[in-house]
C-alpha cells in the first residue's frame, strides 16, 4: 500500500533579534518532516483550529505523548510495537488528555488537589501513586483522564476498583485501603 505523504514544516515567527529569542528559534525553529500523510495532517490542523492551537503545539504534545510510553534512550533495540497504537489511544490524546504529571516516584492526591486542575489530569510512570480518602467517584471520574506504566496505585476503599481499571493501561497493582493493606 502506497501513500501520499506530504512535508510539515514548523516555522517561528522572526520578531526582533533578542537573546531569547533566538534561544525560541533554537528550540521550535523550522522542522520539515518527510512522509507525512497529507489526511492525518488536515485532521490535525481542524482539530487544532477547533481547539485555538496550532498544529505544532498539537504535534509537540503527541510527540511528548508518545515518548512518555515508550522506554527511555539507552535500551536495547525497540519493537515496532509501539508504532501501531490503537487509534482510540491517539484519537483520545488529539482531543486533548488533559495535563500530563509523569516521572515522580511518589504522589499523593486528595480531593483539593484534583478540583485545583483546570483540565483532567494524565498520570505516567509514577511510582507510588496514592489518591487520599477523601477522593470520592464523580472526582475521580471528572479530573482523572488517564493512569499508565505506574508501578503501584492506591484508592480508598470508597472508589471502585473498576473505575480506577477503566482508565489504567500497564499498571503493576492496585491497592485497596483499608481492604487490601490490612
Amino acid at each position: 500500500m502506497h501513500y501520499k505523504c506530504t512535508a510539515i514544516e514548523l516555522q517561528l515567527s522572526s520578531a526582533e533579534n533578542s537573546e531569547e529569542n533566538r534561544s525560541l528559534k533554537e528550540r521550535f525553529g523550522q522542522i520539515t518532516i518527510r512522509g507525512v500523510d497529507r489526511s492525518l495532517y488536515g485532521r490535525l490542523s481542524r482539530l487544532a483550529r477547533r481547539m485555538g492551537v496550532n498544529v505544532g503545539t498539537l504535534i509537540n504534545q503527541s510527540m511528548e505523548l508518545f515518548l512518555s510510553v515508550i522506554p527511555q534512550d539507552g535500551g536495547p533495540r525497540l519493537p515496532r510495537g509501539p508504532l501501531n497504537l490503537s487509534a482510540e489511544f491517539m484519537r483520545g490524546f488529539l482531543e486533548g488528555l488533559g495535563h500530563v504529571i509523569e516521572d515522580i516516584e511518589e504522589l499523593s492526591m486528595s480531593k483539593k488537589d484534583l478540583l485545583e486542575a483546570d483540565r483532567e489530569l494524565v498520570f505516567v510512570r509514577i511510582g507510588l501513586l496514592e489518591f487520599e480518602d477523601d477522593v470520592d467517584r464523580e472526582t475521580f471520574r471528572s479530573r482523572v483522564r488517564a493512569i499508565y506504566h505506574c508501578k503501584e496505585v492506591v484508592i480508598p476503599e470508597t472508589l471502585p476498583k473498576v473505575l480506577v481499571l477503566s482508565v489504567s493501561r500497564g499498571i503493576g497493582r492496585i491497592v485497596v485501603r483499608g481492604r487490601d493493606s490490612k
